[in-house]
């Protein structure tokens, strides 16, 4: 059986209950009932032509300090971290999950985002519409997702449990949709 999940702000999930939506405990979704149609729930269903791949009601800015890839300086480097969120095109549950190589961002996600202007659109000769990538504060060198999501050790491979006060967790309000790869933490 393949769910609809519905897409909820926290402040809205009084009136998609009303409506008869039922609550998936594992993915921490809110899901359309077998027996009543999707079109009841219209206003929570993510756009099928979104070009947005992933969705979340439960984000964050991680902050944390890094070493600079080329003049080996202390910076701050961020990522996206979420609690719970949505593979859209699989229509998939996520759960605790940071993304990487982050081709696209809403217009939710940008505004938060301007707090941290060294995390930019880096265009690249082999990625059409670039990726966006730390930069160091220094040289400006660009901090390439791999070194800071791929290895154990690196600054946000299992944010989840991170040692404390390693990481800063920036709530993100509302939902915000982004493209990009995403990873859990081992």
């Amino acid at each position: 059986m393949d769910r609809i999940y519905l897409y909820v702000p926290p402040e809205e999930y009084a009136g998609v209950e009303a409506y008869g939506a039922s609550w998936d405990e594992d993915a921490k979704c809110w899901y359309v009932p077998e027996h009543l149609s999707p079109a009841v729930f219209s206003r929570w269903v993510e756009d099928e032509g979104s070009e947005f791949g992933i969705s979340s009601d439960e984000a964050f800015v991680v902050s944390a300090k890094g070493e600079c890839v080329q003049c080996r300086r202390e910076i701050e480097v961020v990522c996206i971290y979420c609690e719970s969120g949505v593979d859209v095109e699989r229509d998939e549950p996520l759960m605790r999950f940071t993304v990487s190589a982050i081709w696209a961002i809403d217009e939710v996600l940008a505004a938060a985002l301007a707090r941290w202007p060294l995390f930019r659109r880096e265009l690249r000769e082999d990625i059409d519409e670039g990726c966006f990538a730390n930069h160091c504060a220094h040289c400006g060198a660009v901090q390439e997702d791999y070194r800071l999501h791929s290895e154990p050790g690196d600054v946000f491979f299992n944010v989840a449990e991170a040692e404390p006060g390693s990481i800063a967790l920036v709530p993100l309000t509302g939902r915000v949709r982004l493209s990009g790869d995403y990873a859990f933490g081992v």
